[in-house]
């Protein structure tokens, strides 16, 4: 408990500072954060889920779908969570999106296999969600013109390290290529605490792409629950600040094409 405490207050105090750097004039702001999770994998549940439904936030999870279905729904022994994790991320209001089926990269695989990757998912998230997924992002995020082509044929978006690295003017929105800036371990939380603030500065919309949350000492593609938490905390002071608005990527893009 007194580390919780320690660790909402210091993300508080990084919202605060951030909030002191915007202009007297500011008021409400245009900019959007979505919080985007790539691979289901269990520590995205244990640490990931929680600490953003103890905040209210939303956001979506981009899942291998034949490995969610294969898991054995035991940490240790898959590196995904199964079906019933994923039920309960869609039941905190979170976005289910595909991320294709055996997180294959889709640049070396046969016309018949991409075509399983693309289009399977849908079924497999009908089937077990109830509801057709709208976004995709590329495994590895390895694609070519010619598999961003058949995915948009199935999906309305589609995720990507294509663009302007997460940072994505809301008037030059390709669904194509939303970019995603991906948090890793050697990024202070002050540091992307910031980039909300920048976001709601030059109304982009800001994609936080998070791999593995950890208790322990982080490894490439991994951050601590103690960063993650503050990073969530302080996009939560944000959104209730009128700052910006946290929306899964379903609900920002419709936001931007009502436009």
């Amino acid at each position: 408990m007194q580390q919780l405490f320690k660790t909402t207050l210091n993300a508080i105090k990084l919202a605060m500072l951030a909030l002191l750097a915007l202009p007297a004039s500011a008021g409400t702001l245009g900019g959007t954060v979505s919080i985007a999770f790539d691979d289901g994998g269990w520590t995205q549940y244990q640490y990931g889920l929680g600490i953003a439904a103890n905040y209210g936030l939303p956001g979506t999870i981009f899942v291998p779908t034949a490995l969610i279905s294969a898991s054995t729904a035991a940490p240790g022994e898959s590196w995904v969570v199964d079906w019933d994790k994923i039920r309960a991320f869609h039941e905190a209001g979170w976005e289910i999106g595909a991320h294709g089926r055996s997180h294959l990269r889709l640049t070396e695989l046969t016309p018949d296999e991409i075509e399983g990757e693309i289009e399977g998912p849908i079924s497999d998230i009908e089937r077990e969600i109830g509801v057709k997924p709208v976004s995709f992002s590329s495994p590895f995020g390895a694609f070519t013109d010619e598999t961003i082509a058949r995915i948009m044929e199935s999906y309305d978006y589609h995720l990507s390290w294509k663009g302007h690295g997460g940072r994505n003017p809301a008037d030059a929105i390709d669904p194509r290529y939303i970019g995603r800036f991906e948090v890793t371990n050697n990024m202070s939380a002050a540091r992307v605490c910031g980039e909300m603030v920048r976001a709601a500065q030059n109304n982009f919309w800001l994609v936080l792409l998070f791999h593995g949350i950890v208790d322990g000492n982080p490894v490439e593609y991994q951050i601590t629950a103690r960063k993650y938490e503050e990073i969530i905390a302080c996009a939560s002071l944000l959104d209730q600040k009128g700052v910006i608005q946290v929306k899964t990527i379903r609900e920002a893009m419709e936001a931007i094409e009502a436009q």
